[in-house]
């Protein structure tokens, strides 16, 4: 085994202070400058070692985000939160992506295993130095004794924060058309796109359209609540953190129930008072605290890149680099179905398709729960995706084959592609990896060029 231990240099300009240290995995001496808005300036001779940099930095800045983040993208957030959240384990094993690791990695960038691979050792660098030293640990980890655990490439590229589609909207139109009728549904909602068809396919019964369909595809997504018994007695005592205080620091947005919405600009050089293209991207997405966003700088040969993205997410999704900067917000697709099946009243785990009985792929997992037994569950796979729901009584099985479980779907990861994009030609090449969420992708340029893409997959049907 070769290890290597090389130097990162640490400059924090507002008080002019230096520190080095040795960090095992760098291949040379990397420098990074925290500028007086907290901003890391990664300069690196490798593009190694510029995100395996970038990848210890976040995650020693945003290390309790960071493992909240693992244990959604896992499924191991039971261990830490108790019943409460097994229903969400069980939703983001369910529809965990299960292809082609390295094929999956090298979607996102020619050397995107190289890099994905590169950025979760640096957070694993700096987990292993918090372990050594817990008090560096933040303070989230001693109210609930807990420690933080490793990443793998696959942590990266799990789909459960990606903005999804339109399934829970579909199957709640589903219900009111069968209560109220397609007409009264027209007369009661706004639609989009002229005169759609509500009528529900005469093969479905609308009165065995319930919620539960979607209950762990929901369970999954939904933001991760702190309450007081969270917090551990040896927290309680260590920090002295009482229970009038104990939920003020909730891991979500203060009004979880207010729409979210977005939007981007461009102006080309001609319109421009500057005689330069002007660029703005204002996504508006949650208010919380850590932020959604983090801002870096990225500085290697090839690289250039400034601006924000998710910390758990290795380059920049929003920025600039040497020859012109991007913007995105989500545009909004239908790129999920839900199929329903009749199943083989002798065996529940057969379903009927194309006229005959096809047997449903099982995977048998082991859940542990905080203040609990371990739960051993099976989870079901039809030929067009995870099983969401099986209804025993009526004979029923509903799945989901969505965009964000084909190839290439991790949410953002292709801005790698974007990153090091020279023009607009280029940086439209790159938009064709990026397959979610759908995205409007602006541009401009030092030439005063502008452009506006959307980008994502979209379901071709029949």
């Amino acid at each position: 085994m070769i290890r290597i231990f090389a130097s990162v240099t640490c400059v924090l300009l507002a008080s002019i202070l230096h520190s080095q240290i040795s960090v095992k995995g760098l291949a040379d001496k990397t420098e990074v400058i925290r500028d007086q808005w907290g901003v890391n300036h990664i300069y690196a001779k490798n593009t190694h070692d510029l995100f395996f940099t970038q990848g210890y930095c976040a995650a020693k800045d945003r290390l309790f985000q960071f493992e909240i983040w693992r244990r959604q993208a896992t499924g191991t957030a039971a261990e830490i939160f108790g019943q409460r959240e097994l229903k969400r384990d069980i939703g983001a094993r369910l529809f965990r992506f299960r292809g082609d690791v390295k094929k999956e990695l090298d979607h996102y960038h020619p050397e995107g295993k190289k890099i994905i691979e590169a950025f979760t050792n640096g957070i694993n660098a700096y987990i292993e130095e918090a372990l050594q030293h817990p008090d560096k640990l933040p303070i989230e980890f001693r109210l609930l004794n807990i420690l933080p655990g490793k990443w793998t490439p696959e942590v990266v590229i799990s789909r459960h924060q990606g903005i999804l589609g339109n399934s829970t909207e579909e199957l709640n139109i589903g219900r009111a058309v069968a209560k109220l009728g397609d007409k009264k549904v027209k007369d009661l909602l706004w639609l989009q796109n002229g005169d759609p068809v509500l009528q529900l396919d005469t093969a479905i019964n609308g009165a065995q359209l319930s919620q539960d369909i979607l209950e762990l595809y929901n369970a999954f997504r939904k933001d991760i609540l702190f309450e007081t018994s969270d917090i551990s007695a040896y927290g309680r005592t260590r920090d002295k953190f009482s229970d009038s205080n104990a939920v003020a620091f909730q891991y979500s947005q203060p009004f979880p129930d207010q729409p979210e919405g977005s939007n981007n600009w461009v102006v080309s050089a001609k319109r421009s008072a500057t005689g330069h293209a002007l660029l703005a991207s204002d996504p508006h997405r949650k208010i919380a605290i850590p932020s959604l966003r983090y801002i870096v700088h990225l500085s290697a040969p090839g690289w250039n890149v400034m601006g924000g993205g998710e910390p758990q997410i290795p380059g920049v999704a929003i920025g600039h680099n040497d020859f012109g900067a991007w913007g995105i917000t989500v545009h909004q697709t239908d790129a999920e179905d839900i199929y329903v099946y009749d199943l083989n009243p002798s065996n529940l785990k057969q379903y009927r398709h194309n006229g005959k009985w096809e047997t449903m792929k099982e995977v048998a997992e082991t859940i542990n729960v905080k203040g609990a037994s371990a739960v051993n569950i099976k989870l079901y796979f039809s030929l067009h995706g995870p099983v969401c729901f099986i209804d025993s009584v009526n004979k029923k099985a509903y799945a989901m084959r969505a965009a964000w479980l084909e190839p290439g779907a991790a949410p953002y990861l292709a801005s790698l592609r974007m990153n090091q994009a020279k023009d607009w030609n280029t940086f439209r090449k790159a938009c064709t990896y990026a397959h979610l969420p759908a995205l409007n992708m602006v541009w401009a340029d030092q030439k005063g060029n502008i452009g506006w893409q959307v980008v994502g997959l979209i379901p071709k049907r029949k």
